[in-house]
């Protein structure tokens, strides 16, 4: 028992030891020093939460927009400004880590190059707007040996991570259909304009197709990767059918209806409408049903409601530790818990070298995305092979 005794006193001894020179050291880690690049509206939004995130350091702003840019630097008073993010990359050596939050078409061109200087990425969804485009984007994460993490931060919404756990639990047994919607209003008017080719008219980035890939790309992505995540099966099949009933003067599409067939007999049903600004509560909607029952958030309630097939109603309270002064100075409607929340898996992903959220994932998003489009302009169903692999 002496013996016994003396060892769990060591041990505890060096236990306390270790946990002290554990805190040692967070308290001493160097901040994490990053440049960002695209300082419109999301990137101010970004900027605005790592004011409070003291593990993080903004070292470097890069965007073409004069206005833009220097929005940016009042948000990020330490940082050195840049018109061209080419020249950023080749002029810094302190850099520890690149964000892109640039239009959609810029995503892949901006990550690519950054890899290949060396840095791992944190790179806002869409993933990009082609597949071909993605795949460039693995090979060079690939050849790097870099981080890529796609910025999917709704899977980090509390009540929704808690109910990819439920889910994945069998709560509500085997999941059958799902059924989601988003329902909002059109995009920021003040949006960066591209001064489109074909018309030699500056026009605002998300109404082209080029530029945006298309409106689902955007935004309705969000709600479709998070649907899909929970899911969990390979799809079949997608087909949707929508266009342009309100804003005509657009070319991508202002509202849509989409089905996803999945392998394992999931149907996923996802509606989508841009002329929308005042739906109330019915404007982020998502309810899973499976064998055994009824799943939907009540995010306002700060809980899960779980509903069995014999009429009893459980809820699964869920906490949001995010405090309350990173999103006290909300820059714009785009600043969120969630993208708090992903700045800290960010540097966890930074630190084990595996992103919360992959280039792979990113990329079957994009596919699940752009096969719905596709079928929206042909009126076609399509296979999940008819977009390349």
């Amino acid at each position: 028992m002496q013996t016994n005794r003396r060892s769990f006193l060591m041990t505890a001894g060096a236990s306390a030891l270790a946990a002290a020179a554990s805190s040692l050291d967070a308290q001493t880690e160097k901040p994490i020093r990053l440049a960002i690049v695209g300082t419109g509206a999301r990137g101010w939004a970004h900027l605005a939460i790592l004011k409070t995130l003291p593990q993080f350091q903004v070292v470097a702003l890069a965007d073409p927009t004069p206005p833009n840019l220097a929005r940016g630097a009042s948000l990020a008073p330490a940082a050195k400004t840049y018109s061209d993010y080419r020249k950023l990359l080749s002029e810094r050596n302190d850099i520890d880590a690149v964000v892109v939050i640039t239009p959609s078409f810029l995503h892949a061109e901006v990550t690519i190059a950054a890899l290949e200087r060396g840095l791992p990425v944190l790179c806002e969804k869409p993933m990009t707007t082609a597949v071909e485009d993605a795949n460039r984007m693995m090979e060079a994460c690939r050849k790097s040996g870099k981080l890529l993490y796609i910025g999917f931060q709704k899977r980090l919404v509390p009540t929704t991570a808690k109910m990819h756990e439920l889910a994945a639990a069998g709560e509500i047994g085997a999941i059958q259909f799902v059924s989601g919607n988003l329902f909002r209003g059109d995009w920021n008017p003040n949006s960066w304009k591209y001064t489109d080719p074909k018309t030699g008219v500056a026009t605002n980035w998300r109404y082209l197709t080029f530029t945006e890939g298309s409106a689902l790309l955007e935004d309705g992505i969000h709600e479709l990767d998070t649907l899909n995540w929970i899911i969990n099966s390979p799809v079949a099949r997608v087909t949707a059918a929508g266009g342009n009933n309100v804003f005509k003067q657009r070319e991508t599409a202002d509202h849509a209806a989409v089905m996803v067939e999945y392998e394992s007999g999931v149907k996923l049903s996802f509606d989508f409408s841009l002329f929308a600004p005042n739906a109330g509560p019915q404007s982020r909607r998502m309810v899973l049903i499976g064998s055994e029952g009824v799943m939907e958030p009540e995010p306002e309630k700060g809980r899960v409601a779980i509903r069995s097939r014999g009429g009893a109603v459980r809820y699964v309270d869920v906490a949001d530790d995010t405090p309350k002064e990173a999103t006290a100075n909300a820059v714009g409607s785009a600043q969120d818990p969630e993208t708090y929340q992903q700045y800290l898996k960010f540097a966890q992903s930074l630190r084990t070298g595996v992103p919360a959220v992959s280039p792979e994932m990113g990329k079957t998003t994009i596919k699940l995305v752009l096969l719905a489009e596709k079928s929206l302009r042909t009126h076609r169903i399509m296979n999940w092979s008819d977009l390349p692999a």
